[in-house]
């Protein structure tokens, strides 16, 4: 699985004889132009040599590819790379050329200088093969930051639109102007909050499709807004408790998470003046946020469940952030969301 993550098939058909042609030819031409060996002999050991080293020195690649996968962690990969292959290069290549010495594959007593050179060729080589994987190695992350960011971008556009067709939906709208129409009978001061918090919420619903991120503040007075709707509807049949710390109102989440989880409380559970329906909203250690609601389920079938929160969860995977964490028990449901430092 490893190997095929490196994706250097094509790299080593050409590198490794390209290599060995480049050694024969400028590091040891005098073997053929001047001590009679044959140009194919001096290629055949070139290339023997290479295709050696190449593959012992891709093998640590792969290793440290394997504990060290990210370019933010590039140096620890990198040195521990130089390091590793270079005390691997010289112990292969003086073993290799203590092997043609003990056979006399030249013909001649290998010196001293010559274990030398063939150590500083070697060396010459494993460092540019080291240099193009990892040239490799961010462009192949160039190109995938590229795609990951276009799958965001479409994430983002689908999760807007989708926000919109949810929360701004014809049932949300009709709801909440049954209930503006009794206000204007019986409470018309109270009917013209109703409309200004109703202006709120759809003016932020549509702002929110320019921002990747919003800060706990903004998203707090947003579901203060969205709440007064709720609590206008269902009265006595539903209550919310926020206990933020302040530290965190800077912090940022995802547009519209907390009216999302909210909204799902309402959708999937009963809330009614006899079973009312709480949800509390607190921070925790680690920068976590957590959503709690009492757990009383409908028992008729809801439609879209796990919608909002799949749509969460998916933001947070295309933001490289922690996922968030769903416990449902008989008595509480609850969503654990991480805060992102601003």
């Amino acid at each position: 699985m490893l190997v095929n993550k490196l994706k250097d098939r094509w790299l080593r058909i050409i590198a490794v004889p390209l290599f060995s042609i480049l050694s024969t030819i400028i590091f040891y031409s005098d073997e053929w132009l001047i001590h009679n060996q044959s140009f194919a002999k001096c290629f055949g050991s070139s290339f023997l040599n290479t295709l050696v080293l190449w593959h012992l020195n891709r093998y640590i690649v792969i290793l440290l590819r394997n504990y060290f996968p990210s370019i933010k962690q590039t140096f620890s990969r990198v040195w521990r790379q130089l390091i590793f292959s270079t005390l691997l290069s010289i112990i292969g290549s003086l073993l290799i050329t203590k092997f043609y010495d003990s056979i006399h594959f030249w013909g001649n007593k290998v010196s001293m200088n010559d274990y030398i050179y063939n150590v500083v060729v070697v060396l010459f080589f494993v460092y540019i093969a080291i240099t193009i994987y990892e040239l490799n190695f961010y462009f192949r992350e160039w190109q995938n930051s590229v795609s990951e960011t276009e799958k965001l971008k479409k994430a983002n556009l689908q999760s807007q639109f989708d926000a919109l067709k949810n929360q701004v939906s014809p049932h949300f709208l009709f709801n909440s102007l049954n209930t503006l129409s009794a206000l204007i009978e019986d409470n018309p001061v109270k009917a013209i909050k109703f409309v200004n918090q109703l202006s709120v919420v759809y003016r932020y619903l549509l702002q929110s499709n320019e921002k990747e991120l919003s800060t706990l503040n903004e998203e707090l007075a947003f579901l203060n807004a969205y709440f007064f709707l709720l609590k206008t509807r269902f009265e006595d049949g539903i209550s919310m408790i926020i206990d933020i710390d302040e530290k965190f109102k800077h912090f940022l989440i995802p547009p519209l998470t907390l009216q999302i989880l909210v909204e799902n409380s309402v959708k999937h559970n009963i809330v009614s003046v006899s079973k009312p329906l709480l949800i509390t909203i607190t921070t925790g250690g680690d920068n976590l946020l957590i959503v709690k609601n009492n757990f009383q389920k409908k028992t008729m079938l809801v439609t879209s469940i796990g919608l909002g929160l799949a749509n969460i969860a998916a933001k947070y995977k295309l933001l490289n952030k922690p996922g968030i964490d769903i416990i449902e028990n008989p008595d509480d449901f609850i969503v654990t969301i991480p805060l992102l430092l601003n």
